[in-house]
């Protein structure tokens, strides 16, 4: 039997050439070097380098877009100029990005070694996926892309449980220097050892009996795939002026609705989950905070020096509650001990703390106005169903009067826990604009007159270059926006000129290419589901899970080895769940699924993960909870290695980096809709119903929604000629 389980094992590593396994290795490195950095950066800047955690958002809301949008360029320049040589130079970027975030102190200094280290993480992306795609074919494709599947879940398991906690004790830089130790060194193996794909070589031929493309030529083609709706919505307009005159009555809709909220300058209300109770001279205000950097179940905050010596009456005592299912008989005993010693506070009870806990939370609804008719300075105005209105007479007023301002509102008892950042968050909505829709719609119009103007395969006309400067001056002064924001929009608005130097004449290439989009669009469904487990579910475990019996039972089984510690379920410990469950299952699902055909399997993949979100509804126990999580990640681990195999062989054979680049749309999509979706969904279900079952039941729709919409795309406009062929080579 020994013998046997040998032979397997050789057989199995067989399957696969050595640079298959070199990349797998690449892979597990730069994953973990990631991963391992990301797993404690946020509190490394604010606790090391004292970062504000506003600045700390910004730093993530840019280098994530790098991640997923420059994989379709850097898997373009690899498809045109090579995979070695651009491997080379990712892993450069990589190495040299992490050294300096861990040398440089300074916010725009290390901003800008991150921005180095996301250049790099972005090129590398679609190279390896694509290098597996070219070196493996129809009999192990499946498997090769579940191996690659667990190589990442590896190193984002094994890195930050082992690797990190080690070099954090000694120095925490010494943890993002590991990581460009780890990224740096893979340049040796690719000197020395990497070979492009065997399949290159053919792709290479095939482009030199073409006209040879320069650098500009390759990054403007690299976008002819997002753009394909927009050449083939131009070819339907050309062909009947029933659908011009049909489209072009909706986009002037959108344009005029867009405009319209664009220049709209009256922001929603900001609810804050707080309710105060008055007792004598002293107001104990309840907040509740899904902190997931907080190891204690509450905080206790008593007046501030400042309040003391200004003798404020009354004196507020705020009590944040950070983990209500950890307030158990001892904690509250505590916490009761600690509410004592505040005069003015007794007898706050047991009961009264409870019920604020188990019921829901009060909604303080305030929105901030522009009212020239208020008169001089700035108010607030109480109105029905605890809404409050703050008004100034302009908004040039707020800086110069902000602070009398916070002053006006404390003297409400409701508002006393409102800050001065909470006012800031207010007027900076008072202030912006909604510019998403104006900026899609202008998208979109640009895209199409240039389509117009530029039919088939005109090259660099003197239109394209006086537009250049003119567009990036229109979206660097639009106004309403941040520099991040005028910095995004002028690069994607200089993405929407390549199509000017677009080759546009053949329509059934843009057929092809629309098709690949809209299944990534439809795909993205499901990332819709899976990136919750980063925020809604991680909000849901810590308010409402009970892990009480999983605790006891971790801590009983570690005594029986001599081991006492007082341990319990937190957070972070969602992914281990995640990441474990794929470690031990991949593999074997990968086996079970190789000979399947690739649109089905990914269906029950993701029929099996929306079955693990409905388990999350039946109860609060801990023991459903992981078996939902596991349920979804066997979901997972089925679906998403088939979908990378999927694309690797219906993909062109000298577009495949290019393609594989284009996977990642995935996580743009599902990160953004995921986020914003998941967090309204939550406030409304969870903080403001209290109805946690009801949300993840919601989630599950969304999961038979993207079901049914694949099943509809398998049946009539799947490839199957091009999935065909690819299974015969």
């Amino acid at each position: 039997m020994n013998m046997q389980s040998e032979e397997s094992r050789k057989g199995f590593f067989k399957k696969f050439p050595g640079q298959f396994w070199l990349v797998v290795m690449f892979e597990f490195f730069e994953r973990g070097a990631y991963y391992g950095m990301m797993s404690f950066l946020s509190q490394y800047f604010v606790d090391s380098l004292h970062f504000p955690k506003e600045n700390v958002g910004i730093i993530k809301g840019v280098i994530q877009p790098l991640l997923y949008f420059l994989p379709i360029l850097a898997g373009a320049i690899a498809d045109r100029f090579g995979y070695r040589k651009v491997l080379m130079v990712a892993f450069a970027l990589l190495g040299g990005g992490y050294f300096l975030t861990s040398q440089m102190t300074s916010y725009t200094a290390v901003f800008a070694a991150l921005v180095i280290m996301g250049f790099g993480a972005g090129t590398f992306k679609p190279i390896v996926s694509g290098a597996i795609a070219k070196i493996t074919d129809e009999s192990n494709s499946t498997q090769a892309f579940g191996v690659y599947y667990w190589s990442i879940n590896m190193g984002a398991f094994l890195f930050p449980l082992i690797l990190v906690p080690f070099l954090k004790s000694i120095d925490p830089r010494y943890v993002i220097i590991a990581s460009a130790v780890c990224t740096a060194a893979m340049i040796i193996p690719t000197a020395f050892f990497f070979k492009e794909p065997a399949k290159q070589k053919e792709a290479e031929a095939r482009a030199k009996e073409r006209e040879q493309t320069g650098l500009l030529q390759t990054l403007a083609n690299a976008f002819e795939i997002i753009y394909s709706p927009i050449v083939l919505l131009h070819n339907l307009m050309k062909k009947s002026p029933t659908w011009k005159i049909v489209i072009s009555l909706v986009l002037a809709l959108l344009l005029g609705y867009s405009v319209y909220s664009y220049m709209d300058r009256s922001p929603a209300p900001v609810k804050f989950p707080t309710i105060g109770i008055e007792k004598d001279n002293t107001t104990l205000l309840f907040k509740v905070q899904r902190n997931m950097l907080k190891k204690v179940p509450y905080e206790l905050k008593g007046p501030s020096e400042k309040e003391k010596s200004e003798n404020t009456t009354p004196s507020i005592v705020t009590l944040t509650i950070y983990k209500p299912q950890y307030i158990n008989t001892d904690v509250m005993a505590k916490l009761l001990q600690e509410l004592s010693e505040y005069p003015g506070l007794a007898p706050v009870t047991e009961n009264e703390i409870n019920g604020y806990i188990t019921q829901s939370i009060d909604k303080i609804e305030l929105s901030f106005e522009v009212d020239p008719a208020a008169g001089a300075g700035a108010g607030v105005e109480s109105l029905p169903g605890n809404r409050y209105r703050v008004f100034l007479k302009s908004l040039d007023d707020y800086d110069s009067d902000k602070n009398n301002l916070l002053k006006k509102m404390h003297e409400i008892p409701a508002l006393r826990g409102i800050t001065i950042n909470d006012c800031d968050t207010l007027y900076q909505g008072l202030k912006g604009r909604s510019f998403f829709p104006f900026f899609v719609i202008s998208l979109v119009l640009l895209a199409l007159f240039i389509v117009a103007v530029s039919p088939g395969g005109v090259r660099a006309p003197r239109l394209y270059l006086l537009l250049v400067p003119a567009v990036i001056i229109a979206a660097w002064f639009l106004p309403g926006l941040d520099t991040l924001g005028r910095i995004v929009s002028s690069v994607i608005y200089l993405s929407v000129m390549s199509l000017f130097i677009i080759d546009k004449s053949d329509s059934r290439k843009f057929v092809d290419h629309g098709k690949f989009l809209l299944m990534i669009v439809l795909y993205s469904g499901f990332w819709v589901l899976y990136f919750q487990m980063f925020d809604s579910v991680l909000w849901y475990v810590q308010a409402y899970v009970d892990a009480g019996s999983f605790n006891n039972a971790v801590n009983g089984f570690l005594g029986i080895f001599g081991v006492k510690m007082d341990w319990f379920f937190d957070v972070e410990h969602v992914t281990a769940i995640t990441a474990g469950t794929i470690i031990l299952l991949q593999l074997f699902i990968s086996s079970i699924v190789k000979n399947k055909k690739a649109m089905p399997t990914m269906i029950a993949g993701i029929a099996i993960a929306t079955v693990g979100m409905a388990v999350f509804a039946i109860s609060t126990h801990i023991w459903v909870f992981i078996a939902g999580a596991a349920i979804f990640s066997i979901g997972e681990m089925t679906a998403h290695p088939k979908f990378i195999s999927y694309v690797g062989l219906t993909a062109p054979a000298d577009k495949k980096a290019l393609y594989m680049g284009y996977i990642f749309l995935y996580g743009v999509f599902g990160s953004s809709v995921g986020g914003i979706l998941g967090a309204r969904l939550y406030v409304h279900f969870v903080d403001n119903l209290n109805q946690p079952r009801t949300l993840w039941l919601v989630f599950s729709m969304i999961g038979v929604v993207t079901i049914i919409s694949l099943l509809l795309y398998n049946k009539f406009l799947a490839p199957r000629k091009a999935e065909k062929e690819s299974l015969k080579k």
